[in-house]
């Protein structure tokens, strides 16, 4: 019985987990905000992530931030940048 608690378990979470990835679109806007926060000049990383976010709302529609997968995409591409957004 405790095998098959575990192997349900087991199938529930891959599922889970293979669902978690993130769009083309999403792919992109990240990787288009990764390279605006490394050519960004002020040198003050909350200014450079308040001018990089209202450049990509401007190119890019809200309803692509509105999940996971942006998030998913930014740790991906950029995961250094990702992490002091979290902190």
């Amino acid at each position: 019985m405790k095998f098959k608690k575990t192997a349900i378990l087991a199938v529930v979470s891959i599922g889970m987990f293979s669902c978690a990835s993130y769009t083309e679109d999403q792919g992109k806007a990240a990787e288009d905000f990764c390279e605006c926060m490394e050519k960004a000049e002020s040198g003050d990383f909350d200014i450079d992530f308040f001018e990089c976010t209202m450049a990509q709302n401007e190119a890019y529609d809200n309803e692509l931030f509105a999940d996971e997968g942006y998030g998913l995409a930014l740790d991906e591409k950029c995961p250094d940048i990702a992490a002091k957004i979290t902190e």
